[in-house]
């Protein structure tokens, strides 16, 4: 009879704790919507940088711009979070910087 009682706790114990392991990892999911706003601001942000770096030569900031413009082309083709026609929004969005 006690053998049973502790096999009973003990399935409640492993029980509660993969309940908790499971709401935990739910807990840090981020919603799409913010997610996609993290990633513009990023990509946003670092454009800013890159021009505030290049600002003295024209012709190396076009450059270098450029090259940052179809970098992050090629990697949000690859993102999850964004379809065709928001990535044209963004990429015209960051060659307009």
């Amino acid at each position: 009879m006690e053998n049973l009682f502790v096999y009973v706790v003990m399935f409640i114990l492993l029980l509660g704790v993969i309940l908790l392991l499971f709401k935990k990892s739910s807990i840090n999911q981020k919603p799409s919507y913010l997610k996609k706003e993290e990633i513009s601001k990023k990509y946003e942000y670092e454009l800013l940088k890159l021009i505030s770096t290049y600002e003295k030569d024209e012709t190396l900031l076009k450059e270098k711009k450029l090259e940052f413009i179809k970098q992050a082309n090629a990697e949000l083709n690859n993102n999850i979070f964004f379809d065709e026609s928001e990535i044209k929004a963004l990429i015209s969005r960051l060659a307009s910087l």
